[in-house]
């Protein structure tokens, strides 16, 4: 049996005694030795009493064995001194010494061995050397640049992959022709056991403030400018540097678990020693592993598909998690081994494989398979199963791992969680910038105070200064002070701020996340936080980017109208299509389709040929022209424990004649998982007997179950929704789709069974914006089918002569084109182009020649198809409802009222858009649409012009843009992005219609960018993966177009309708929590350290510290650690329900109201007024008494401890046990630590003894007295502020609860849309067409009201911001 072409060889050669036949040797010879060129099989050892003569390798001089891998059979040619190139396809002799010059794909390195050239890989490369030496390491490459030696040569483009059954089990790895591969163990973590402590360490340093605190600690241990004890110290870093530690260890350890679940994974792998397949884990594949696969598996590795159950060579894949897809793909055996299927066997698989480097582009993949004759097929993205994706719909698969672990596509595209910088975050760091500038400021005061001091004493230095036993010059203790300062008063830098906002940041994600209200039963999925760290970002939202599709629509097509040769056919909800008897479906359709009757009756008349074939082709088109897969329900042959046997014998029998090849499969069921693919999910009642199909991968005669296995439902799998209502639509008529196989796709034509030969399919692409069938007819005739977009398809049609019926079928087409567009219905253009053969055959070679790589490739290929599909013939048209969401009109008003400007980006009609913003309350009836559609760049300068003077002519106004405008407004050199954004501000909404996924990218960008605002994108689909990344904050959803915008976003919503509360509710929350909590930090540690600095008045600036030092490192580790993070994570400025009924609130976060540019500046003249407070009034109690310096500190310690935690309790909003908790806490573990540590420790640590200071003041009433009087007079100012502030101007936040505790029986805030006339509104617009809410008046009413219920007058700059 003859096997050119697939790869295998029979075999043949006998082995050495001990070692396995067809084996790899590494032969050591004198001379020259060429075998395994175009990497084929490797050389086998020879046996003296086979046919082939035996190598000579002692012998001098050249030998040439095998050169294309051949294994062949009959006489060689002797072998003798000089050169002897057996088996290879060129015949000439190569001198001694010869080198061959290297191909332009590949660069081999050629080793000497014992004084000779050994020569592998004739034409393709060298498989161990070169291979090897594809990554030079660097410690190499030094080694070369120090002796001035060029670099070895390395290969970029090209990996060969060897079977690994072809080499021993127990080669070593750097002998292994692809031991230098990755292996398959995927590691996620960071960090390893030995790696953790130095590396997150280092990661940490690279914060600025940590460095400083380090800085800080290795001061500290100057002899001359030791502060306090070294050992506390180092307590602040040291508990940051752990608690971020702990943190990132359990983030870690989850990733670990993770990685520990995959890698034990188990899967097949062919081991030569056993001839059969065993269970590995995946961890243990390698490259080169030929890996056996059965129904519901997940890919292991990233394979070269070689068999598949299916006799065709299909196989079906599910991608979901790799790329989000929902649908189907198919995948075909590489070329070649479709024929060779039922043949198959790994053992006599000895080709090699040759693929590009490992990248991270999923859909795109070149290789080559070279077979041991010297053939040589292509390979691309169809003949790939790429790692993490699941086999569907497919018995069993088996292929060849050419990339493994990490090198795989879906590793190198893992990303983990996004990092951003938040505005808010930007505000803290220069701030912190301004602590820094205030500490030194600080300390160069304390240093002039300290040479000041010391010149008063500096005549009688040594004798007269008091306290100093020895001093040097003032200016030098002044600089020996000033680094002293540094240290003491370090707690002016929050280094723990840092930390406290990641737990607060965590806390917030967290109770996002777990947010009932955004928990969509339907899909059982919550809201997913991707980046950790921006969350108050939600609550300064400008500007929002929405697509429509899938994001204010429902993206579940639904077909209603469609025109043929200009007849329009209706298709309302009505009764379900009746089967066909003599063909019953197989397809169990999703949406039920009403045939029309009119339509029915065309279809079937005879009386008007030419319409009744128009109707035909288009009921064609709608089925063939898709990329839809028939679904079927799965039936393992191997599930049956007493027919598995039977099977694979019987396939092992046809394919060698012999029971040997069937041990690999012998123990196959022990391991084996049966796992039938689940039914579909649907709801429809249509049950039929699955009939036989010719295509099945069961055998005719082989036993089938009685059970459910042959009633069961099959359904369409589509790449798109509208796909999906087209092939159904079609089902509908009775033009189901029953199976594609790569060159015929199976038809049942009113109750006929038809295949018909598909030359080519072209998919659809954003840039053609349409898609192609080429399909032979019986007669030998070729037909272009061709689907797509109006603007697309109706310019490529042929000309039509003036007045003939062709001309008025397109005119009435047009007409309906635009009449389904206003009624809001999505619509796509049927067309066809016939062609004679040779015309196609021309097209065809010129195509091919276009697709060869060279520069400008991708332009002749777009030109190739662009003369494909051109010279049309109209067919018809259709149209299909996507409906809104569930409370689209309802959010969108709630984000408008909310002050936050929505534009719509879409890829749709103008018409259909327009139709669509009236529905979804994005542009009200009242609105005057600024309509900016021009053909070139001075229309659209002199049209923005006019619009920008003519100013507003009483009412809103609303800007309605196309895709060809954007092109030149966008356009950095035309000078009209300002004019256009400044014209876009002076509307309620935009809404961009034509637009591609770069063009949104580049609206978000130059918004962003040129107007200096937070913008959010949110979108569902591939096509705004960009938009959504360009944006400050990007929104995911879930939709029915995959999970790619998931992948990319921020957050992970499944509704349009969970914005609002995202924003609204959590959005204003995390914002204002965030804010108050870093301004209380900064608060407290100012306050603190200005505490210290007032006693140096009174101790000659010497930098000594009233306050125990233990107390100076516990104060913001423990004694006021928690209430920050209570308010920034618990803590409520209004209830949820008032945020979502009044959206005009949103206007304070939005607007940054809660940290402003001078905030900081306020709250340091407030801890410097609390600290004059504190100190001075501790002072004037104690003055002239015999107090000690610690009982001092002491009283000024509580009494700030008190005043902080006091000031916590007037600033919080809601109450709860949490705070309490929280407050009261702080307050005794103050005492508690305090009353413990100075009754055990005398002398602890190296620090002053303060043995039981405090139990003394606690008995003292002037104690008391002082932590009292403090409290009151410290926070007075603060309290009387409230007073007058909620009196006689009180925030928009603050009326709105207030007016919320008086009356609660009163109207809320957004009752223009919760009145019943609305609700029924809300109700229709998810029921019911588009074309039937839009003009309901209260659909769109957007009211603006310049007072609130109390009838208190809002201020301008409120009333401004929401209109």
């Amino acid at each position: 049996m003859s096997t050119e072409g697939s790869g295998e060889t029979p075999s043949t050669v006998p082995s050495l005694p001990g070692v396995p036949e067809q084996t790899y040797l590494f032969p050591k010879v004198k001379g020259h030795s060429r075998s395994i060129s175009h990497g084929g099989t490797p050389m086998l050892a020879g046996n003296p009493a086979a046919s082939r003569p035996p190598l000579k390798s002692a012998m001098r001089g050249h030998q040439r064995a095998l050169s294309h891998g051949q294994i062949g059979e009959g006489p060689r040619a002797a072998s003798g001194q000089g050169h002897s190139r057996t088996g290879s396809r060129t015949d000439f002799i190569l001198p001694p010494g010869h080198r061959d010059a290297a191909p332009a794909s590949a660069q081999p390195r050629i080793s000497s061995v014992r004084g000779h050239h050994s020569r592998q890989a004739s034409r393709s490369d060298s498989i161990y050397t070169l291979r090897r030496a594809s990554v030079v390491a660097p410690w190499r490459r030094a080694v070369f640049w120090l002796m001035r030696r060029q670099q070895p040569a390395i290969d970029n483009r090209h990996l060969i992959v060897i079977p690994n059954h072809l080499v021993p089990d127990k080669t070593p790895p750097k002998d292994h022709p692809n031991g230098h591969r990755c292996n398959n163990k995927i590691r996620t973590t960071k960090y390893t056991l030995l790696s953790f402590l130095p590396k997150n360490l280092f990661e940490q340093f690279h914060r600025i403030a940590n460095v400083y605190f380090i800085f800080i600690v290795l001061l500290n241990w100057v002899p001359a400018i030791n502060a306090f004890g070294k050992e506390v110290a180092m307590l602040p870093v040291l508990f940051v540097l752990t608690v971020t530690a702990i943190k990132d260890l359990f983030e870690d350890r989850r990733r670990h678990m993770s990685d520990k679940r995959i890698n034990n994974s188990f899967c097949r792998v062919y081991k030569k020693s056993m001839e059969r397949y065993v269970r590995m884990k995946w961890k243990d594949v390698r490259v080169g592993d030929l890996v056996h696969l059965s129904n519901n598996e997940a890919v292991p590795a990233d394979m070269v598909l070689l068999q598949s159950s299916n006799p065709l060579g299909i196989c079906y894949l599910d991608t979901c998690n790799l790329d989000g897809e929902t649908n189907l793909k198919q995948r075909i055996v590489a070329p070649g081994f479709k024929e060779k299927q039922l043949e198959f066997n790994p053992l006599k698989f000895k080709s090699t494989v040759e693929v590009e480097r490992p990248s991270t582009k999923i859909y795109r993949f070149t290789g080559t398979i070279s077979h041991p004759n010297g053939g040589r097929v292509p390979l691309n993205s169809d003949n790939l199963l790429l790692r993490d994706c699941t086999i569907k719909n497919t018995d069993y698969v088996e292929g060849i791992v050419v990339y493994a672990g990490h090198e795989t596509k879906a590793m190198l595209n893992n990303g983990g969680p996004r990092y951003k910088c938040s505005k808010l975050e930007r505000k803290m760091n220069t701030d912190v910038i301004w602590c820094v500038l205030v500490l030194l400021f600080l300390c160069c005061a304390g240093a002039v105070g300290c040479k000041v001091w010391f010149d008063n004493y500096y005549p009688y230095l040594n004798k007269f200064t008091p306290f100093i036993p020895y001093a040097d010059k003032p200016t030098h203790e002044g600089l020996l002070i000033f680094w002293t300062y540094i240290i003491v008063l370090q707690v002016m830098i929050p280094v723990s701020l840092y930390v406290t906002i990641e737990m607060t940041k965590l806390l917030q994600v967290y109770h996002i996340h777990q947010d009932v209200e955004m928990y969509d039963s339907v899909t059982n999925t919550r809201t997913e936080c991707r980046a950790l760290n921006i969350t108050e970002e939600l609550g300064q939202i400008n500007y929002l980017f929405s697509d429509k599709t899938g994001t204010l629509t429902e993206n579940k097509m639904v077909f209603r109208r469609c025109t043929v040769g200009g007849v329009d056919y209706d298709h309302p909800p009505g009764p379900d299509a009746e089967p066909s008897a003599e063909l019953p479906p197989i397809v169990t359709p999703i949406t039920k389709v009403s045939p029309n009757r009119r339509m029915l009756q065309h279809l079937l008349d005879s009386n008007d040929a030419q319409h009744t074939q128009k109707v035909r082709e288009f009921l064609l088109i709608l089925a063939v022209c898709n990329t839809v897969v028939v679904s079927q329900p799965h039936v393992d042959s191997l599930s049956n424990s007493t027919t598995s046997d039977q099977f694979r014998s019987q396939k092992s029998s046809r394919a060698n004649g012999t029971l040997r090849s069937n041990d690999k499969y012998a123990r196959l069921t022990e391991s084996r998982s049966t796992t039938p693919s689940p039914p579909p999910s649907t709801t429809s009642p249509l049950r039929i007997r699955l009939p036989k199909l010719p295509f099945g991968s069961r055998d005719d005669n082989s036993s089938e179950p009685s059970t459910s296995a042959e009633v069961q439902l099959a359904r369409f799998e589509a790449e798109s929704p509208d796909e999906l209502a087209l092939a159904e639509a079609a089902l509908a008529y009775g033009y189901e789709l029953r199976g594609w196989a790569p060159d015929e796709v199976e038809l049942g034509v009113r109750g006929e069974l038809t295949k018909l030969k598909v030359l080519r399919v072209q998919q659809f692409d954003s840039n053609r914006k349409c898609m192609s069938v080429a399909m032979r007819t019986p007669t030998g005739q070729v037909v272009v089918y061709v689907k797509g977009a109006d603007s697309t398809v109706l310019g490529a049609l042929a000309p039509m002569r003036a007045g003939s019926a062709e001309a008025a079928a397109y005119e009435r087409t047009r007409a309906l084109l635009s009449e389904y567009s206003r009624a809001g219905l999505r619509t796509l253009v049927m067309a066809k182009r016939a062609m004679q053969p040779a015309l196609w055959e021309e097209w065809l070679a010129g195509h091919n020649r276009a697709c060869e790589i060279g520069e400008g490739r991708e332009k002749r290929i777009r030109e190739s198809l662009a003369r494909l599909e051109s010279a049309l013939s109209l067919v018809g048209a259709t149209g299909v409802e996507d409906r809104l969401q569930e409370h689209v009109p309802r959010t969108v008003r709630a984000l408008l009222d909310a002050g936050i400007v929505v534009w719509v980006l879409t890829g749709d009609k103008p018409e259909t858009a327009i139709n669509i913003a009236y529905s979804a309350a994005l542009f009200s009836q009242s609105d005057r649409l600024l309509h900016l559609m021009s053909r070139d760049k001075e229309h659209a300068e002199s049209t923005i012009k006019s619009y920008l003077e003519g100013g507003a002519e009483g009412g809103g106004r609303a800007l309605v843009v196309d895709g060809r405008t954007l092109t030149y407004i966008l356009d950095r050199r035309s000078g009209l992005v300002a004019p256009f954004l400044s014209l876009a501000r002076r509307c309620s909404a935009v809404l961009c219609c034509r637009a591609t996924p770069l063009q949104k990218a580049y609206i978000v960008k130059a918004v962003k960018e040129e107007l200096g605002v937070t913008t959010l994108a949110i979108g569902d689909g591939a096509n705004d993966v960009s938009m959504i990344q360009t944006a400050d904050v990007g929104v995911g959803l879930s939709g029915q177009e995959g999970r790619q915008a998931v992948m990319a976003s921020d957050f992970a919503l499944s509704r349009f309708k969970f914005i609002e509360r995202l924003l609204l509710v959590h959005g204003h929350w995390c914002y204002d929590r965030l804010a108050r909590m870093i301004l209380y930090f900064f608060l407290k540690n100012a306050t603190f350290v200005f505490l210290i600095f007032w006693y140096q008045f009174f101790c000659g600036f010497s930098s000594s510290v009233m306050i125990d030092q233990l107390h100076l490192m516990a104060y913001n580790l423990m004694f006021t650690a928690v209430p920050p993070i209570v308010i920034g994570a618990y803590d409520r400025v209004a209830p949820a329900a008032l945020l979502l009924e009044r959206p005009g609130l949103y206007g304070a976060a939005r607007r940054g109201l809660a940290y402003r540019a001078h905030s900081y500046w306020l709250v340091l003249a407030e801890s410097l007024y609390i600290s004059l407070v504190i100190f001075f009034v501790a002072a004037a109690a104690y003055w002239d008494t015999d107090v000690d310096i610690w009982a001092f500190g002491d009283c000024n310690m509580t009494a700030c401890l008190v005043v902080m935690l006091t000031y916590v309790a007037i600033e919080t909003r809601s109450w709860t046990v949490i705070q309490v908790v929280a407050l009261c806490g702080s307050l005794g573990s103050f005492f508690a630590l305090t009353l413990v540590y100075q009754a055990v420790c005398v002398f602890c640590f190296n620090l002053p003894s303060t043995f039981r200071v405090l139990q003394h003041a606690l008995a003292d009433p002037l104690y008391w007295l002082v932590v009292v009087l403090t409290t009151v007079a410290a926070l007075a100012p603060r309290l009387a502020c409230h007073a007058v502030r909620n009196s006689w101007r009180p925030g928009a936040v603050g009326r709105a609860v207030a007016a919320r505790r008086r009356a609660r029986s009163r109207l809320p805030y957004a009752a223009h849309y919760h009145t019943p006339t609305a609700s029924a509104h809300v109700y229709r617009c998810a029921h019911t067409p588009l074309a039937q809410t839009h003009h309901t008046p209260t659909a769109s009413a957007h009211v603006y009201r310049s007072t609130d219920e109390d009838g208190l007058q809002k201020s301008q700059s409120e009333v401004a911001a929401i209109t």
